[in-house]
């Protein structure tokens, strides 16, 4: 591997058999980037070393198990495929299974990607499955200008802040959408309009499913932090967990104005109805006594008056005529229309 000074550089690296990337802090902000013969040659407890990993290798798999030096407990939740956001200290190292948005192509935002992470005072391991774009941010700190953090715990804090910030825009456009929505009560379809709805209700409570898990992570690495993680790194915990509980309030409030948004569409929908139905029972009303004398005067029976006479249609249809007047303005008078 090549170290780049440009911004894009941590982005366009490719992986090494499982080897997303590897890199040793120089302790002023930049890193030197390592390949797979320089990790595995690397001491069990490097002097400053952060490795990503692809946990689908084998190669990596193998390097965790025999060269790493990571307990086994730690090393069966790195290559777990399913995870919950948790933090466990273990023989002096650090434990955190955190989330973040799924910013891949095609993928929904909601749909959180785990990043696993071992951190001791002098070493990061942090394994993914699926694509993240968080490790390759961070890294780009530290091999464009040497601006990154400078030591292992500053990496490991960084990560974690980085994973919430970038939550803050996904949650920034769930509730432009809702008062987009808001807006399109009297405009739109009913029908539509209810369904993205429900979409946004499950988008907010996809989230925090993952978030409320992952906030209870960050509260117990902040107060059962290791003595490595200095007050800098300490102050930085305290602030993304802080941030996350505001998260978690958002959705909860963008959760709740979906429901009252729902029961107003369901109260207009039933407005509406309400008028129609009304509509159709004032013209009911009027027609049905016209409906009962047509019906009575045609009915195939002797006897019938104005059978024989040619201005009888003529009269009872000037007396219907006069009827259907009579019950508009006694309707009116009763301010039924």
């Amino acid at each position: 591997m090549v170290m780049t000074d440009s911004n894009s550089a941590a982005h366009a690296i490719e992986p090494e058999d499982g080897l997303l990337f590897g890199c040793r802090l120089d302790g002023k902000g930049g890193a030197q980037l390592y390949n797979w013969a320089e990790v595995e040659a690397a001491p069990a407890e490097g002097s400053n070393i952060w490795v990503h990993l692809d946990n689908s290798s084998d190669r990596a798999q193998k390097w965790l198990r025999e060269q790493a030096g990571v307990p086994e407990s730690v090393i069966s939740a790195l290559l777990a495929r399913e995870s919950r956001p948790r933090s466990l200290r273990v023989d002096g190292g650090l434990l955190t299974i955190m989330r973040g948005v799924n910013l891949n192509p095609g993928a929904e935002p909601e749909d959180m990607v785990a990043i696993r992470m071992w951190a001791t005072q002098n070493r990061l391991i942090t394994v993914r499955h699926e694509r993240l774009i968080t490790p390759r941010d961070v890294l780009a700190d530290l091999i464009s200008e040497g601006t990154g953090p400078e030591t292992i715990p500053a990496v490991f804090v960084a990560l974690t802040e980085r994973l919430s910030l970038r939550m803050n825009d996904v949650i920034i456009k769930l509730e432009d959408e809702l008062s987009g929505l808001e807006e399109q009560i009297e405009l739109s379809q009913p029908s539509a309009l209810r369904s993205k709805l429900a979409e946004l209700r499950q988008d907010c409570v996809a989230l925090r499913r993952y978030l409320s898990p992952q906030r209870e992570a960050l509260a117990n690495l902040q107060y059962d932090a290791p003595d490595w993680l200095g007050d800098k790194e300490r102050m930085g915990l305290r602030e993304t967990t802080d941030r996350t509980m505001r998260y978690l309030e958002d959705l909860d409030a963008a959760r709740d104005r979906t429901i009252v948004v729902l029961d107003e569409l369901a109260n207009k929908m039933a407005e509406r109805m309400n008028q129609t139905m009304y509509v159709l029972s004032i013209v009911s009303a009027i027609f049905l006594p016209l409906s009962f004398l047509t019906g009575l005067l045609g009915i195939n029976v002797g006897g019938m008056p104005g059978v024989d006479s040619s201005a009888a249609f003529w009269i009872a249809s000037g007396l219907m005529a006069v009827l259907l007047v009579g019950e508009v303005l006694i309707l009116k008078r009763l301010k039924w229309i």
